[in-house]
């Protein structure tokens, strides 16, 4: 049972400190980040200057702990006076983790993860983006990776997939994505690799008849739309990445890509990586994908899909 009074002399001995400190915190919250049972008060100050720089605290009793990012790192927190914070287990270790979110110049995002160590809060990670960093768990293992994200233009982002792999987190995976989710799309064809990774954004966004326009004139020949769509009715997501031209000569080229893939299999939902080199051929000035060679080089359950 909580204490009122004990909770009343927390934030009187919060104050006193913040007040001593010269400090007007943006946000504050009473959260365990230690791991001891018990609540600390974590929050964001703007510290002022000719460069404002938003700087982060856990308050621990009379213990002060300073939430910084390496001194190396040109942007910091930001220099925007926000306040995103979550604090959960996010690389299932059994403990807490700090998570301070943040802004620096016009359009870069900022994320620092921090862990309490049992003598102060030590920087796990520490990721910039300028289209977006966010966290996902997509292959349902309950571990967060995060998803660092980069505009490569004409409405797309290049995204880089990073996983904690017990020390530290890695680079595991990348693919591409519409910069803007919610807006309509225009389906890229006007080189090789666009028209493969339209074609695969066509897929994930279950615009069927999108990707199907994609195809070549051959290719649409030899499966008519009814039997071809009818191979992606299991089909929940597809992603796309490393995608490279190879070879081109004239009106013909030859892409590679790897290509993950989440299909619901007799209720259970099933991923795939698959390694793919496209034939692309010039119809119309446009790029067309004209027929691919798979293989597959990984096979796995989603225990939790979202």
């Amino acid at each position: 049972m909580i204490d009122p009074q004990a909770v009343a002399g927390d934030i009187a001995a919060g104050q006193v400190a913040l007040e001593s400190r010269g400090i007007d915190p943006l946000c504050l919250r009473w959260e365990d980040t230690d791991g001891d049972g018990e609540g600390e008060w974590l929050g964001l100050y703007l510290r002022p200057g000719e460069r404002p720089q938003l700087e982060g605290f856990v308050l621990d009793g009379a213990a002060w702990h300073e939430l910084r990012a390496p001194a190396q790192e040109e942007h910091g927190f930001g220099a925007y006076a926000v306040c995103e914070l979550d604090v959960d287990d996010v690389n299932a270790d059994g403990s807490a983790e700090i998570l301070v979110y943040g802004h620096a110049e016009s359009s870069i995002d900022l994320l620092h993860i921090f862990a309490w160590d049992g003598v102060l809060y030590s920087p796990l990670a520490s990721f910039e983006g300028d289209a977006g960093v966010r966290t996902e768990d997509r292959d349902g293992d309950l571990v967060i990776e995060v998803v660092v994200r980069h505009r490569v233009g004409d409405g797309l982002a290049w995204e880089s997939v990073h996983t904690w792999d017990g020390a530290t987190y890695g680079w595991t995976w990348e693919r591409y994505d519409w910069l803007h989710r919610e807006r309509p799309h225009v389906y890229l064809s006007d080189t090789p690799e666009r028209a493969v990774i339209s074609f695969y954004l066509a897929l994930n966004d279950g615009h069927l008849p999108g990707a199907y326009s994609l195809l070549s004139s051959q290719a649409r020949s030899s499966q008519p739309y009814r039997t071809w769509a009818a191979g992606f009715d299991t089909t929940r997501e597809v992603e796309v990445g490393s995608v490279h031209p190879i070879d081109r000569s004239g009106g013909t080229a030859t892409v590679t890509a790897q290509v993950r893939s989440y299909g619901n299999v007799d209720g259970y939902i099933i991923g795939r990586l698959w390694d793919t080199t496209w034939t692309v051929v010039v119809e119309e000035q446009r790029w067309r994908l004209d027929s691919a060679a798979t293989e597959q080089l990984d096979r796995w359950e989603v225990p939790f899909y979202p």
